[in-house]
């Protein structure tokens, strides 16, 4: 009966924030395409989405279950389903954690964790899969107080960790974070049954990047080029107390270079701490969880920092997670939420007969995060534009094999700006569009300093490229195909022949040039055996938890 009187205030204030943000998009066809944000029509079918070709999984396995439902439903649905879903599970899930709140103290919560600059930059830098892990940490957090209460009650704690390891790496490494701080205490069934539940839900990125082959990880000034930046006078510790502070200082709202702006935001962020401090029982763990946020993503930025971490990376390889280590502070939004939710408590039992005026105070608190940071609506307000993919495009992934490799030009970066994309940098899509092998060249530009490349096949190409004779270079390499996307740039095509030439795209068939080597194996089968384990362990981890959530109702 409670969870019936609050939903309807919850779903109304998550929705309208949901369409405040998304509206351009949800409003019309075409794709968000923007930073590490891509989507196609249809992504074909690859070993690489599950980790089975050797590489680092980034993206493992949420490639293959996009893969999966663009088999479906069009790439630009897919899209919609995941932002949208996610913002509303984000928000209904933080007012369940505080669902004994007033239903404008919940608002509070949802407004500052659904509307903060931490989601702002991750959405304008496309990392839509680190948000939707972000948006999985109110349920993740609700399933471990659940768990402290009764350790028997495994089910929804299995279910978010899996979730949120499916998201990415570092989601998965945060949910774990979230789980042991609000979770762990004096019951050593409790520990075991966390450290089950953490390791069997992480095995489906783990397995594959314990065992990669192909790839090494670059820690070589990365630290210190992805820590976080003062966006304003107010200085860097004022920009991650307000849940700012991104390295990509290109993609910054004109309103968080005020420091006036970013002192206000603290100010809120205050409010939040203040009112964590009446948050009852729990009140210390979210303190911890809150500084563990704030110590890992300033970490690199503090005086020495980076050339720390970049000495310990050697030794310890698991420290290349905090090469973004901002990304880290997203628990910190999650405390705050929750510290909001009661400050609003605490000032409407203040009010007395004379004292009405504090309800102003309430409704700032429950608007400040759309006040302060008006540029997240509407599509950051015009800023991300809809994109359509020129017919092209599936021409030459028609004429693409799945067992064939493609080698992308130009070979500068990893990153596009198309004129049918409004010129806005994005992840190159050629690798999830065509199908087989595609090479691009995975340097990270940052400004002063280029991170090189990580996969030894990138390597290769990249010296191929470079040889008097490139196409033959190629072809011993196991590449066919060479695809050039015009206008960026005049790079020296090797010598083949042209299959396709139209709407920006130029296809290039090596093969008529001479026999292309066999790439061989992608990965050995003990590899691939270990790699399956490691998703089986989690597909069946997250079935358990389903059924147990079921059966527990009954």
């Amino acid at each position: 009966m409670i969870l019936r009187r609050t939903a309807g205030p919850d779903l109304a204030v998550t929705a309208a924030v949901t369409v405040v943000v998304l509206g351009p998009l949800l409003a019309g066809g075409g794709y968000w395409l923007f930073g590490d944000m891509v989507f196609v029509p249809r992504q074909p079918w690859k070993s690489a989405w599950l980790g089975l070709d050797g590489s680092l999984p980034r993206a493992v396995p949420m490639d293959a279950l996009v893969s999966l439902a663009t088999h479906v439903v069009p790439g630009g649905v897919v899209q919609r389903l995941l932002l949208a879903g996610g913002l509303l599970a984000g928000g209904l899930g933080v007012a369940r954690l505080v669902a004994d709140q007033r239903w404008y103290a919940r608002a509070a919560a949802i407004t500052l964790f659904c509307w903060n600059p931490w989601v702002h930059e991750r959405l304008l830098i496309g990392q839509w899969a680190i948000l939707l892990g972000y948006l999985l940490l109110p349920w993740v957090a609700r399933a471990a107080l659940r768990l402290r209460a009764d350790p028997r009650d495994w089910g929804p704690a299995a279910v978010v960790l899996v979730l949120s390891a499916v998201c990415s790496p570092s989601s998965g490494v945060m949910a774990i974070g979230v789980l042991g701080v609000l979770a762990l205490g004096r019951n050593p069934r409790t520990w075991a049954r966390c450290a089950v539940l953490a390791v069997g839900a992480n095995l489906t990125w783990a397995a594959p990047a314990l065992t990669a082959t192909t790839t090494r990880v670059t820690t070589d000034g990365v630290f210190e080029g992805f820590a976080a930046r003062a966006e304003s006078a107010a200085g860097t510790a004022a920009s991650v107390l307000s849940l700012g502070g991104i390295w990509k200082t290109s993609i910054l709202p004109e309103e968080r270079t005020s420091a006036v702006l970013v002192l206000l935001s603290c100010l809120l962020t205050l409010v939040a701490l203040a009112g964590l401090a009446r948050s009852g029982p729990d009140r210390r763990r979210w303190a911890v969880l809150g500084a563990a946020a704030l110590v890992l993503a300033l970490a690199p930025a503090v005086p020495g920092g980076s050339d720390l971490l970049e000495r310990l990376a050697d030794p310890v390889p698991g420290l290349a997670l905090l090469r973004d280590s901002h990304r880290f502070l997203a628990p910190f939004g999650l405390v705050l939420a929750v510290g909001a939710a009661h400050a609003v408590t605490a000032l409407r039992s203040r009010i007395r007969p004379g004292t009405q005026a504090l309800w102003s105070a309430i409704v700032l608190v429950v608007v400040a995060p759309v006040l302060l940071l008006p540029s997240l609506a509407w599509g950051a307000l015009g800023e991300l534009q809809r994109s359509s993919y020129p017919q092209a495009w599936e021409d030459v992934a028609d004429l693409v094999g799945s067992g064939d490799t493609t080698v992308v030009l130009p070979w500068e970066g990893s990153y596009r700006g198309y004129p049918w994309n409004h010129r806005r940098a994005v992840l190159d899509p050629a690798p999830r569009l065509l199908p087989g092998e595609v090479l691009v060249d995975d340097r990270v530009l940052l400004g002063d300093r280029v991170v090189p490349p990580e996969d030894p096949r990138v390597v290769a190409a990249t010296l191929a490229l470079a040889d008097p004779d490139p196409a033959g270079a190629l072809r011993a390499n196991g590449v066919r195909w060479v695809l050039v996307e015009r206008g960026m740039g005049e790079p020296d095509v090797p010598v083949g022949a042209v299959v396709y030439d139209a709407g920006g795209l130029l296809l290039v068939d090596l093969a008529a040039g001479g026999p292309v080597a066999s790439r061989g194996a992608s990965a050995g089968l003990d590899r691939q055996i270990l790699v399956t384990i490691g998703h089986s362990c989690a597909i069946l981890l997250l079935l358990l938890g389903v059924a147990w959530i079921l059966a527990s109702r009954e």
